[in-house]
């Protein structure tokens, strides 16, 4: 039955330039233009994204709050802003899976876990999406990637946090001895 629909309209005049619809838009026209990034190029032909995040690892102390650098740009750069999708997330060690830390969409945004009320994204420049984490933990030293997306285009970086100070080594060594010896004696 579905290939008699489908005769009938491939032998249409002029369907050939009709849009294809399978859940997004594709159309095959040479006149189409696609002017959301004010160049009249779309993202995939033409438009880079980069994200900047330091190379170097940052530290800081537990208690303390500290800021994990993220920005991205265009290339070339854009005339009109663009509406993106930023996500941060830790790094899972051993194997275990990653953890979300906030999404966020213009000034939405949603955290996750742990992190709920003790995270940020600093907006303060353009192109800033550096994410404060305040009253930091043990449990926050690790990686963490910034990830920004921008239609069909995402791109990402790492941050890399590490704590110090004597009462960071000693939770820490608490912490993995009272693993390694299942916590006997408490």
């Amino acid at each position: 039955m579905g290939l008699l629909l489908l005769v009938p309209l491939l032998l249409l005049p002029g369907s050939y330039g009709l849009p294809f619809y399978n859940g997004f838009y594709y159309s095959n026209s040479a006149n189409d233009q696609n002017l959301g990034n004010g160049h009249g190029k779309d993202l995939l032909n033409g438009v880079k994204l980069v994200v900047e995040t330091p190379e170097e690892t940052l530290f800081t102390y537990q208690g303390a709050s500290v800021i994990l650098p993220c920005r991205y740009r265009y290339e070339p750069a854009l005339v009109s802003p663009r509406r993106v999708r930023i996500k941060w997330w830790k790094l899972s060690e051993n194997g275990a899976p990653e953890k979300d830390v906030l999404v966020a969409i213009g000034l939405r945004h949603r955290s996750f876990g742990d992190y709920q009320g003790r995270v940020h994204l600093r907006q303060d420049k353009e192109h800033d999406v550096s994410l404060e984490i305040q009253d930091l933990r043990l449990e926050d030293y690790g990686r963490y990637g910034c990830e920004v997306i921008d239609g069909l285009e995402d791109e990402s970086g790492l941050v890399e946090l590490e704590l110090r100070g004597w009462d960071c080594v000693s939770s820490h060594l608490s912490h993995m001895l009272g693993r390694q010896f299942g916590d006997r004696g408490r």
